[in-house]
C-alpha cells in the first residue's frame, strides 16, 4: 500500500463516512472501503431517482438531509466521489456550512479515472450519438482480452490506487464476446466494473455470463417505453428486446443475489415526457431499478462544434426540431448564474484533468466527447505511451480552447439542471404513444 493510499484509509478510520456520488466513482469507492473494514453510512446524490433508495445496500439521502446527518453524526467526513461535478458538490457543501476540512475530495487519492472503450462499434444508430451522426469513417473492431489484460496491468501498475474502470465510452460492450471475463479480471483486481448498454441485445448467454460476475454499476440507455418513441430516437433498437432484458436483469439479479445498480437512464424529448416516461417509471419501479432522466444532447463534440460555427451536419439538423433544450439554449442554462460567459481554462475542465479513455485499438482521445480520430488522438497506443506523454498530449489539444471558449463543458455536464428544465417547460411536447 503506497503513501496516498494509505493516508486516504487513515482519515476514514474511525470517523462516520458518507460518499457523494452513489454512481460507478462511489461504488468503486465502497468496494475499497468494505475491502478495508472501513464502516460507510451511505451516499449522497442530487439526483432524485436515488433519494430514500438503498444502492449497494446503503441508503442514499439527498443533499437536503446534510444537516440532520452532521447533526446526527459528529465528526462525519463527506469523500466526494463524483468525477467530473467535484466543483459543483464542494460549493454546494460550502454553502451547508461544511468547513473545508469536514470533507475529501477521492480526485486527490485517486486521480485519474480509466474508461476502456472494449468494443468500437455499436447495434444502434442513434441520432444524438456519434455511430448515428454519419459523415465520419472510423474504424470498426473489438478489444481482445490479452490486449485488454495489458491495458488493465499498465494501469494498475501506474497509479497509486485504482477503485474503478467503465468499460464503455461510444461502444456497446455486450457486442464482445470476453465481456464476462473483463469484469473478472477487474474483480480479481480489486476494481469495481462499470458498464452501459442500450440492452437492445439478442445475446441471452453473454447477458447471463456478465450478471454472474455481479459487475457493480449497469445503465441502460433507452427514450421511450412505446416502440413508436424509441424508434424514433433510438434507431436500429427494439424496445421490446430492451424490455425483456430488463426482466431478465431482474431475474439474475434475484437468483444470485447480486449487488449491480441497475440505472435506467431515460434521454428526455419532446415526443417521449409523457405517457412513456409514466410507463417507464412504473416499469422500473416494479423491477426495482432506479430511472434517472437527462435532457438529450448533440454528441460528439466535434458535432457541435460544426454547429455553432455555422456547419451544422444533416443529422444535427434532423435532431434538433426533437430537442426540449437546444445547443444553445443548454450552454446558456449551463452557464454559472453569476457570470455573463463561460469562464473555463482548459486545465479547469474535468472531462480532461482526470479522464483517460483508451478505443478498443489502444488510441487514447482527448477526452470521451471526442470521437473522431486525427488530431483528437493525443497517443497512438496506449500500452507504449506514459502517463506525462498522455498529459502533455492534452495539454497541447487546440480542439480545448474552441470547446471551453463555447461553454461546452459545463453544456456536456448538464450543469443548473433547474435551468435546463425551466427551458424544457416552456416548450411544447407531444407523445408517440399508441393511440395518443
Amino acid at each position: 500500500m503506497n503513501a496516498r493510499h494509505a493516508d486516504l484509509l487513515a482519515q476514514l478510520a474511525d470517523v462516520p463516512v458518507l460518499i457523494w456520488g452513489a454512481r460507478m466513482t462511489g461504488l468503486g469507492l465502497v468496494r475499497l472501503c468494505r475491502t478495508h473494514g472501513i464502516a460507510v453510512l451511505g451516499f449522497i446524490d442530487s439526483d432524485p431517482a436515488f433519494a430514500g433508495q438503498r444502492i449497494a445496500g446503503l441508503p442514499c439521502h439527498p443533499p437536503a438531509g446534510l444537516p440532520a446527518l452532521r447533526a446526527q453524526h459528529p465528526g462525519l467526513k463527506i469523500v466526494v466521489a463524483a468525477s467530473t461535478k467535484e466543483a459543483e458538490i464542494n460549493r454546494q457543501l460550502l454553502g451547508y456550512g461544511f468547513p473545508a476540512d469536514s470533507f475529501i475530495n477521492y480526485s486527490g487519492y485517486c486521480d485519474l479515472f480509466y474508461t476502456v472503450d472494449v468494443m468500437g462499434t455499436c447495434n444502434l444508430k442513434c441520432l444524438s450519438c456519434a455511430h448515428g451522426a454519419g459523415g465520419e469513417k472510423y474504424a470498426r473492431g473489438q478489444m481482445s482480452f490479452e490486449t485488454y489484460r495489458q491495458v488493465i496491468d499498465k494501469i494498475v501498475a501506474e497509479n497509486d490506487l485504482v477503485t474503478h474502470v467503465s468499460l464503455y465510452s461510444w461502444g456497446e460492450p455486450f457486442l464482445n464476446p470476453a465481456l464476462p471475463e473483463m469484469v473478472d479480471y477487474l474483480h480479481r483486481h480489486g476494481i469495481a466494473a462499470a458498464l452501459s448498454s442500450n440492452l437492445s441485445i439478442k445475446n441471452e448467454a453473454l447477458l447471463h455470463k456478465v450478471m454472474q460476475h455481479n459487475p457493480e454499476y449497469l445503465k441502460v440507455s433507452l427514450s421511450g417505453y412505446y416502440p413508436e418513441a424509441y424508434n424514433d430516437t433510438h434507431s436500429g433498437g427494439n424496445i421490446h428486446l430492451v424490455r425483456s432484458n430488463l426482466l431478465r436483469l431482474r431475474y439474475y439479479i434475484d437468483k444470485y443475489r447480486l449487488d449491480t445498480v441497475v440505472d435506467v437512464n431515460y434521454h428526455l424529448y419532446n415526443n417521449n415526457n409523457g405517457r412513456n416516461l409514466q410507463k417507464m417509471r412504473e416499469l422500473c419501479a416494479e423491477l426495482g431499478f432506479f430511472l434517472s432522466t437527462t435532457f438529450a444532447l448533440v454528441m460528439p463534440l466535434e458535432r457541435v462544434i460544426d454547429k455553432l460555427e455555422g456547419r451544422p451536419s444533416p443529422s444535427t439538423l434532423a435532431l434538433e426540431p426533437k430537442l426540449l433544450v437546444s445547443v444553445e439554449e443548454g450552454i446558456a442554462a449551463a452557464r454559472p448564474a453569476d457570470r455573463d460567459s463561460p469562464q473555463m481554462s482548459p486545465a479547469d475542465c474535468p472531462f480532461l484533468a482526470n479522464q483517460t479513455i483508451i478505443n478498443w485499438d489502444l488510441s487514447v482521445p482527448i477526452c470521451c466527447t471526442t470521437f473522431n480520430r486525427g488530431p483528437n488522438i493525443v497517443a497512438a497506443n496506449f500500452l507504449t505511451a506514459s502517463k506525462a506523454q498522455i498529459g502533455q498530449g492534452k495539454a497541447q489539444a487546440g480542439v480545448c480552447q474552441t470547446c471551453v471558449k463555447l461553454g461546452l463543458p459545463a453544456y456536456n455536464l448538464g450543469l443548473n439542471r433547474s435551468r435546463w428544465e425551466a427551458v424544457a417547460a416552456s416548450k411544447p411536447s407531444f407523445d408517440l404513444a399508441p393511440d395518443a
